[in-house]
């Protein structure tokens, strides 16, 4: 006798709460269900005790639309009567979060999955009621902020749906035929930026956002058609779905369009990592991105520099092509300053001491160490030896440089950092010009600052700074800098100017402090709005400097004179043709008469003593030797790490009885403290991995199996099909008919979207072509997506599911 298949209840329980995410998430499925009901309107309220969702669709019309299609989960649409809907499973999500009432026609359902389980109460209303009206009370009230994210999220996610939504009084939706786009087809609406991610939206409703990276660009996509999701409505099907391969390739070429406009000087972060992940993978025009494109970020002032660049750097940063430590010679040397340590990373970069890598690179190249990002340095000089060997070229650059230990070089790096007396470190006529000037750069300072410092304008020595604040007091400027004033006046007090600028534009302590955004965006705020006080500020230096010098009873002369001199001759020569002067001397005649204080010596020792710094303490390193012993230093930590991980490898094997070399890095790596704390751990641990190596093994059989099966169909040898043809040919061809036309085509190498770094091949791993038992598989379908749509159904074979949506 032949019996049915049955479905345990708690296969309702992972329905409803596997698919379960955030609240918004679930009340877009409510949304989304009334769309399918051919709804116009919806009308949403929320707040921090529950939710009522009300439309005018056609609700449930009958008891046998109840039973079917609300009591039972998994129910199919038919082609054509949903515009987002498949197998009516998502309405489960929102019983995760409340016990809810759902009334509609003459029915309400009653659901509380806490206190009836995974049953409903059902019940006929007195009165019709048109549409569905659901209420929720939810089971943990929400916080003031999770209500405000709750919100945000339904505003994000239904912005651009077909029908009107209304969210506690608001209109959240707009129509996408009204907006502007950069462009659009019969597929979606497309529109593209230089920053950010990719927002997804299927047939208005957001999916995903893609990272920009991907696409080398930010923007926005809204499809007219619908697009092929999983169950949960997360993740696009994007290797089955026709709808969105015309998309994704029709955005991919907007995106290198857009990129293209964009030119030399507008790199952005998103198109920095695309290059970042071609590199590794050995795409596209490799010496151009090698040569051209910004890849690799550095201090000081996080500066973007192409991959030629930075090894151009690290060999010059060292004052020597040549360098060696105990191993022997290398070429140039870096180091990676960690994300604690920008400050010091930034002194020793301003130094020129060594190339210092920012850690957003290592971000950027998928690195969580510094280590891992020589590996990646490694990988690309063996790509770009390839590349050079193909094309007959010889790569001076071409070369890995050495990774110094940042800890070592930063212990030696001596801070000589002190205030002097100007009367000490100048001579007549500096000072002369540096008095004038202080004057000059203590009321521009103030101005500058937007909470009113009056800083005091001081001198000092630095061997990593130009000028330095306490974001409290006094601006200090390097006394060699100062001293430039004598031979190139001019150019001294412009740059002066942009130092005093880049002082108050810290807010802070500018000695332990690096440069973000924030301050870049001061800096550059300061600089365009005080621009006219600037130059204003320059003529008056140029009034007090000259005026110093004549009440000496001596000519004035040299460049700041003449340039004062060419002022008022332009001055005069536009009085003449009835135009006014380049500056009106009424207005700065206060300034230029107004006395000049003295220096503050006291201050100046006060300050040294509560920095404890000291003039001249501190001898100069040799970093043509500290450099080798950093490498060094680095090797040798590597290498006492490789002893502990020995000892450790060693103490686990013997543990479980096998042989140390049986243990891989990452076996050790997960068997090792935190993720095992004991021996019993250590123990579970190993069995449970030997099960998922068996298992692996047997993909990798099942794998070698299809690849030869290929190999004997196109008569080639089984290496000769790379991992990307395979990929490409087991997930979308069909048949040895549509292998074999892809074969030949390659057809991979014109997918726009195939990316060996999404991670879609680590989520669904090649298993085997469709069986032949599988009886009903529509044009279309792959194993994967058959499996999915089973799953999601209620179903533990495939086999069933195909049976049973034949039936239905």
């Amino acid at each position: 006798m032949r019996y049915p298949f049955e479905l345990d209840p708690q296969i309702i329980h992972h329905i409803i709460y596997s698919q379960a995410g955030s609240i918004g998430k679930a009340i877009i499925e409510l949304l989304m269900n009334s769309v399918d009901a051919q709804a116009k309107a919806v009308v949403l309220s929320l707040d921090r005790t529950g939710f009522s969702c009300v439309d005018d669709g056609t609700g449930f019309a009958s008891l046998d639309d109840v039973i079917n299609y609300f009591g039972r989960f998994g129910t199919p649409h038919q082609e054509g009567d949903a515009t987002y809907g498949r197998f009516r499973l998502g309405r489960g999500q929102i019983m995760a979060h409340a016990r809810t009432v759902w009334q509609s026609t003459q029915w309400r359902m009653r659901v509380d999955t806490r206190e009836m389980g995974y049953s409903y109460d059902l019940d006929e209303l007195e009165e019709r009621i048109r549409g569905c009206h659901i209420t929720g009370e939810w089971y943990e009230p929400l916080s003031d902020v999770e209500l405000v994210s709750a919100v945000q999220e339904i505003r994000d996610l239904v912005r651009y749906t077909p029908v009107s939504i209304t969210l506690n009084g608001a209109v959240i939706t707009r129509a996408p035929a009204l907006e502007q786009w950069d462009a659009e087809d019969e597929f979606a609406w497309y529109r593209l930026k230089a920053e950010g991610a990719v927002a997804i939206y299927n047939q208005g409703v957001l999916v995903r956002h893609d990272p920009g990276h991907v696409w080398g660009c930010g923007g926005l996509i809204v499809s007219k058609q619908a697009v092929a999701l999983n169950v949960s409505r997360t993740e696009i099907l994007r290797k089955t779905c026709p709808v969105w391969q015309s998309i994704s390739k029709t955005f991919a070429r907007l995106a290198n369009d857009f990129t293209g406009r964009l030119g030399a000087n507008r790199k952005t972060e998103n198109r920095r990592e695309k290059t970042a992940r071609s590199l590794l993978s050995g795409e596209g025009d490799y010496y151009r991105l090698c040569q051209d494109e910004e890849v690799i970020t550095i201090l000081p002032g996080k500066r973007h520099v192409s991959f030629s660049r930075f090894l151009g750097l690290c060999r010059t940063a060292c004052r020597s092509d040549l360098l060696a430590d105990d191993d022997g010679a290398f070429e140039g040397a870096f180091v990676v300053s960690p994300s604690s340590d920008i400050p010091i990373g930034e002194r020793l970069a301003m130094a020129g001491i060594i190339a210092v890598v920012h850690p957003v690179t290592l971000t950027r190249f998928g690195c969580h160490s510094s280590e891992e990002f020589l590996e990646c340095l490694d990988r690309i000089h063996d790509i770009l030896g390839q590349w050079i060997v193909n094309n007959d070229y010889r790569g001076r650059w071409l070369y890995t440089p050495a990774l110094a230990s940042f800890e070592y070089i930063a212990k030696q790096l001596v801070d000589v950092t002190a205030l002097v007396s100007e009367k000490a470190a100048l001579d007549a006529e500096t000072r002369r010009a540096w008095v004038a000037l202080r004057w000059c750069l203590r009321e521009y300072a103030r101005r500058c600052c937007s909470n009113g410092v009056d800083y005091q304008i001081l001198l000092g020595e630095s061997n990593s700074a130009a000028a330095w604040t306490d974001g409290r007091s006094y601006i200090a400027f390097n006394v060699n800098v100062v001293r430039r004033l004598k031979s190139e006046p001019l150019q001294t007090a412009g740059y002066l100017f942009s130092l005093t600028e880049h002082e108050v534009a810290h807010e802070g302590d500018s000695i332990d402090c690096g440069h973000d955004e924030v301050f870049y965006q001061r800096f550059h705020d300061i600089s365009i709005r005080m621009a006219e006080k600037r130059q204003r500020y320059m003529h008056v230096w140029l009034m007090k400097y000259t005026i110093s010098m004549e009440a000496e009873g001596k000519r004035a002369q040299g460049k700041a004179w003449q340039e004062r001199f060419l002022s008022d001759r332009v001055g005069s020569g536009r009085e003449k043709r009835g135009l006014p002067g380049t500056i009106d001397p009424n207005d700065v005649a206060g300034d230029i008469r107004a006395p000049i204080s003295d220096e503050d010596e006291t201050f100046i020792q006060r300050m040294n003593l509560l920095s404890g710094k000291q003039r001249g303490s501190g001898a100069i390193p040799d970093w043509t030797k500290i450099i080798p012993a950093a490498v060094r230093a680095h090797k040798d930590s590597q290498a006492q790490r490789a002893e502990a991980d020995r000892c450790e490898r060693e103490r686990i094997a013997a543990l479980l009885g096998i042989q140390p070399d049986v243990l891989t890095y990452d076996d050790l790596a997960e068997l090792s403290f935190p993720n095992c704390l004991t021996d019993e751990d250590i123990t579970e641990a190993w069995k449970d991995l030997c099960g998922r190596k068996a298992e692996e093994e047997r993909d990798r059989c099942e794998e070698r199996k299809i690849r030869e099966h290929y190999a004997a169909l196109f008569q080639v040898k089984p290496e000769d099909i790379s991992d990307r043809a395979f990929y490409f040919l087991y997930y979308e061809t069909q048949n040895d008919e549509d292998a074999l036309i892809a074969w030949k085509e390659k057809h991979w190498e014109h997918d726009d979207e195939f990316d060996p770094y999404l991670d879609y091949f680590s989520e669904h791993q090649p298993e085997a072509v469709i069986p032949a038992e599988w009886k009903g598989v529509r044009p279309g379908e792959t194993r994967w997506s058959l499996e999915r749509n089973a799953s999601a159904a209620g179903f533990w074979s495939v086999t069933d599911y195909l049976a049973w949506r034949d039936r239905e």
